[in-house]
């Protein structure tokens, strides 16, 4: 129950961290966007898709990446899993905010689904390496151990 009460709490500090992180970054960007292209006003109703977005996305990385749900789910099936949803959930929000529409909507794809390739890619290969690195140490750790109780024997 302890344990339970623990990922609950975990994932109510992510849920608003989360929001309040990922609020102020997308406002950020908002403004630059609208600077740079001359919007002089963001609408209310902008604003609160964007918030409602931002929510379920926060609600979806924070479901796969603490242990209330898939308690015993290896981090790549987490990533891997997380980025297919979050990928899908990202196009619906893109078309909802209406940001992929228009002639320039092939390029806007094409764009979108790169990032997310590369950024999947490189989310494997530092989670690849720090695993390896983390062996390392461990097997380390353990030969010490060993080589330490048969000095005792």
């Amino acid at each position: 129950m302890t344990q339970r009460k623990s990922d609950l709490t975990q994932f109510l500090e992510w849920m608003r961290n989360g929001i309040a992180f990922v609020t102020t970054w997308f406002l950020i960007l908002f403004l630059v966007y609208s600077t740079i292209t001359g919007i002089e006003f963001i609408q209310t109703v902008t604003l609160i898709k964007m918030l409602i977005w931002i929510i379920g996305a926060v609600f979806i990385f924070n479901l796969f990446f603490t242990k209330i749900v898939f308690k015993k789910w290896s981090f790549i099936k987490r990533l891997s899993t997380f980025m297919i949803l979050i990928s899908l959930y990202e196009s619906v929000g893109f078309y909802w905010l209406n940001f992929f529409n228009g002639t320039e909507s092939l390029l806007q794809w094409l764009i979108f689904i790169s990032i997310v390739l590369v950024l999947y890619t490189v989310s494997i290969f530092i989670y690849k390496r720090i695993s390896k690195k983390q062996g390392e140490v461990y097997t380390e750790a353990l030969k010490h151990y060993q080589q330490k109780r048969l000095m005792e024997r």
